[in-house]
């Protein structure tokens, strides 16, 4: 009869260990009530940003539509790829991939009044390179920039949360 009780005590004591200290899966925040209905405006029907901030929004609680009182505007983006090191055969031996996004938060209940004046996100990478391995490099590209995409609306959903309703 013991033995049968110790395995899910342990679990249960382990469980409330984890929520005691804060523990909460990554990419998790804690979103408060007024804030959880925005808009998302985005100026380029190019972005590479949009879909990822929908994505992370929605995981978030926050519901993008028409009827939010503050509206996110995405002004503008920009990805860059340069070549960080060479090697003595001016192959390129790493690259330095970095990826920007301005963006600001506005409350359209009181005259568009800007809550986070446009302000820029920004994160940077670097990856090694092996030119004899094209295919490789290229997917180890497309991963990574997916990884600063989430990265990037991270940072901007944390930057809207900051926000105090009705300050």
């Amino acid at each position: 009869m013991h033995k049968r009780l110790t395995l899910p005590v342990a679990l249960l004591g382990l469980s409330l260990l984890l929520s005691a200290c804060g523990f909460q899966l990554r990419g998790l925040q804690d979103v408060p009530e007024p804030l959880r209905q925005a808009q998302l405006v985005v100026d380029s029907k190019t972005s590479q940003l949009e879909r990822e901030l929908r994505r992370t929004f929605s995981i978030n609680g926050v519901q993008l539509d028409d009827g939010g009182r503050y509206r996110i505007e995405l002004t503008r983006e920009r990805h860059t790829r340069r070549a960080a090191t060479l090697t003595g055969n001016a192959d390129v031996a790493e690259y330095e991939l970095r990826s920007e996004a301005w963006f600001r938060v506005l409350d359209t209940q009181d005259e568009n009044r800007a809550l986070i004046p446009e302000q820029r996100v920004m994160i940077e990478r670097v990856y090694s390179n092996n030119p004899d391995n094209i295919t490789a490099s290229d997917s180890q590209e497309h991963l990574i920039r997916q990884q600063m995409q989430q990265e990037l609306a991270q940072q901007i959903l944390r930057q809207y949360i900051s926000i105090r309703p009705g300050a």
